[in-house]
């Protein structure tokens, strides 16, 4: 019986950078919103949100399809509510990968709407990057089903 050590893909390297860059620069941007000597405001806090721009709807979708497809994410209405189930989605395949990557997170981050649109292409990239890994790839996979029912009644308004 033969012993193999298994070395990590390019893949996994990949993901695990991005995952550290995603998460530092969450950490970033809510240590720069806070006054010195307050704490950072939690980014899961409930408030009421326009429809995003007609720029931030296409990097919103953008997101959405390297979660589930282009033509899936391609009939949604890219409204407030929408958003909001990306920034749970993303915050759900974040968290998992990070376990399976050890990457600590920010405490209280979820990424909100501007989080999305600011990191969009990172957090794209970042997704196509760990569908393709077969332990990362369940990440993406169970969330997209998970988060389908409920992205679907968000576009409709429901």
């Amino acid at each position: 019986m033969s012993t193999r050590m298994r070395r990590p893909g390019i893949v996994s390297a990949v993901a695990l950078t991005v995952s550290g860059a995603l998460l530092a620069a969450g950490a970033v941007s809510q240590a720069q919103a806070a006054p010195s000597g307050a704490p950072a405001p939690q980014a899961n806090v409930v408030s009421a949100q326009s429809d995003p721009t007609p720029d931030e709807q296409v990097k919103l979708r953008e997101i959405a399809a390297s979660i589930w497809t282009p033509e899936l994410a391609a009939g949604w209405n890219m409204n407030a509510d929408v958003a909001d189930v990306l920034s749970q989605a993303t915050d759900r395949i974040i968290q998992c990968s990070a376990a399976y990557a050890l990457v600590p997170k920010p405490p209280g981050f979820r990424p909100g709407i501007g989080y999305l649109v600011s990191y969009w292409k990172n957090i794209r990239d970042y997704f196509l990057a760990v569908r393709g890994d077969r332990q990362y790839k369940g990440c993406v996979v169970s969330t997209a089903a998970y988060y389908r029912s409920i992205i679907e009644m968000a576009s409709a308004g429901i």
